[in-house]
């Protein structure tokens, strides 16, 4: 009789337990079963450009070395490495005492030529003077003139000025050093506009002209976009490379870039209406891509859709969604079509840039 009594008591010890962890277990499925909190963005259509992507190298549009004229001890030099310096400006000065004294005699030497000459025209017809003594005063003035203007020339070249807008490179003389003729000094490069010459693959060749917008970025500032256009296309196509050298012009006002640099180049070859969703819209199993969507009661649906380009953090949909259609862009990752959700507005779900397009107009 115990035993049936200690038998109905741990009978009924179990069922109380069975009944206490089914209701606790129903209470804690319950907030399982509540519709996943998700952020929609609604499909947009935004320009979208047809690129051809390639490495390029940054050259001045007028580079040259710049060396003495004359033979001379350098006087001064008035330039700071790497300076900005504009046409005209004086970069080294030789010196010029010996110049400056043989520029003086010539001048003396023309003045006296000049005022014989004058002297014997007027004297001329009479028994005074011949017009063959005259000629030959001519031409000893005239020669006279010519060796002023020489040492007029010499005297300008113990200055070294730049020929055109540029940058300066690091020197190559000291103050008080002798150069002679031909002695490089600096380098000056014109760098406001530069050349970017890069290959382009033979296909293209139908779809390249000039006057095409590029667009070069460099890893020195990842930041900024400098923007120009196509220039020159070569006359040939290279026969081990099967690609056509390229030049374009960039817009480098703020002397950023430098000659030799790599650069990336994209060129813009055409540019289409497309339709776009954010890129953490688009889920891909395998070779197919799907997007969610929500329906007006808050149901989930899977799309099956197809990718085009790319741009700002956006994804081109070719087939499968409509403009305007709103996608599921975070708290997607386990939901099913035909799944209820709960749809919340959150700016944290896209990125600066791709809330950007978004606000830009159609």
């Amino acid at each position: 009789m115990l035993r049936v009594i200690a038998g109905l008591a741990v009978i009924a010890v179990m069922a109380a337990v069975g009944w206490w962890w089914l209701s606790d277990g129903e209470s804690a499925a319950a907030p399982q079963n509540r519709a996943p909190t998700v952020n929609v963005v609604p499909a947009i259509s935004r320009p979208l450009s047809d690129n051809l992507e390639v490495v390029g190298t940054a050259r001045a549009t007028r580079a040259i070395v710049l060396v003495t004229q004359v033979d001379g001890r350098v006087d001064k030099i008035h330039f700071q490495e790497s300076q900005d310096v504009e046409a005209g400006d004086l970069l080294v000065t030789l010196d010029a005492r010996a110049a400056r004294a043989e520029t003086d005699r010539t001048r003396a030497d023309y003045q006296r030529a000049l005022s014989d000459y004058q002297r014997a025209s007027r004297l001329v017809g009479g028994s005074a003077i011949s017009e063959a003594e005259v000629a030959n005063l001519k031409t000893t003035m005239e020669s006279a003139r010519a060796i002023m203007e020489a040492s007029r020339v010499a005297l300008e070249d113990h200055s070294l000025r730049a020929p055109f807008d540029g940058v300066v490179g690091l020197r190559q003389v000291d103050e008080g050093a002798f150069l002679q003729v031909g002695a490089p000094v600096t380098t000056l490069d014109s760098v406001r506009n530069l050349e970017v010459n890069f290959q382009v693959p033979e296909r293209y060749l139908s779809r390249i002209r000039p006057d095409l917008t590029v667009e070069v970025t460099s890893d020195a500032y990842p930041d900024k976009v400098f923007r120009g256009k196509i220039a020159l296309l070569d006359s040939r196509v290279e026969a081990a490379s099967r690609s056509l050298t390229v030049k374009a012009l960039l817009d480098n006002a703020d002397s950023l870039l430098r000659p030799g640099q790599f650069l990336q180049v994209s060129v813009l070859l055409a540019e289409h209406p497309a339709l776009l969703v954010p890129e953490q819209a688009v889920i891909s199993q395998g070779a197919q891509s799907y997007v969610f969507t929500v329906s007006n009661d808050d149901v989930a649906e899977r799309l099956p859709v197809s990718l085009g380009g790319r741009r700002d953090g956006w994804v081109e949909i070719t087939a499968g969604l409509d403009q305007g259609q709103p996608v599921i862009v975070n708290g997607h990752s386990r939901l099913g079509s035909g799944a209820p959700v709960k749809v919340v507005e959150d700016e944290g779900a896209l990125m600066p840039a791709q809330r950007a397009l978004l606000e830009e107009p159609a």
